[in-house]
């Protein structure tokens, strides 16, 4: 019998990370993060890294491995890293769950990329993708930009690039690291900023969206006031 993976994916600011910590606490699981900017030391707010205090709840991997401003990760240096971690986490006899909306990423552990010959999907894998309609997720990414600005945000980005980070390879990692860019080098004004975020976060969500409904063997849940409850009921009936 093949280990068992969890993967829970799906569209930015639906949820995930909260319903993976939730998922660890209750099957004795650690998370690994399947995220392009999340593995970078440093983007925490822009990237939506889950805090220190929600770390503690749960053990996370394949966060802050990388410095800024060298080469940017790839979906094949990943790939190893997250068969790494999981099969640590499967040896310690633990649930590993795989946390995150970069498609191309989970995809390419579910699956089991063979780049460049015949895939191998080597876990038996529950995916589980939150997919809530657009009139729920937009109230929810245009109070996370809100938050994120609160907290600080503009003056992350600022800080890695008074580090030495170039302006272009902050701006490579799209949505908010370009628009961050944008806006401390004035070439556009904070409402501008903020219009400018929020629609090309929608639009990012669509693109979520029509990949994850390419995905196979996915139970697709909509109904975000109930996701947790779902999420544990396919869980228990997987393991």
């Amino acid at each position: 019998m093949k280990p068992k993976l969890i993967s829970i994916v799906g569209l930015t600011a639906s949820g995930k990370s909260a319903i993976g910590i939730e998922l660890a606490k209750l099957f004795n699981g650690e998370i690994v993060s399947a995220d392009s900017r999340q593995v970078y030391k440093g983007l925490d707010l822009s990237s939506g890294k889950v805090t220190l205090e929600e770390q503690a709840e749960a053990v996370h991997h394949l966060l802050d491995v990388i410095e800024p401003g060298g080469e940017l990760m790839d979906v094949y240096t990943f790939q190893k890293l997250a068969y790494a971690a999981i099969d640590d986490i499967i040896a310690r006899g633990k649930l590993p769950i795989l946390v995150g909306g970069t498609g191309l990423y989970s995809r390419a552990v579910v699956e089991g990329y063979n780049f460049g010959q015949e895939s191998k999907a080597r876990y038996d894998v529950l995916q589980i993708a939150l997919m809530p309609p657009k009139e729920v997720l937009a109230p929810l990414v245009k109070l996370r930009m809100e938050l994120r600005m609160d907290e600080g945000m503009v003056d992350e980005a600022r800080k890695i690039l008074d580090s030495g980070v170039s302006d272009a390879w902050l701006s490579a990692l799209g949505l908010e690291c370009y628009w961050n860019v944008e806006l401390i080098r004035g070439r556009i004004t904070e409402e501008e900023y903020r219009k400018q975020l929020f629609t090309k976060t929608m639009q990012f969500a669509k693109r979520q969206r029509t990949w994850f409904k390419r995905e196979q063997d996915t139970n697709f849940l909509t109904e975000r006031e109930t996701f947790l409850e779902d999420c544990v009921k396919l869980v228990k009936e997987f393991i």
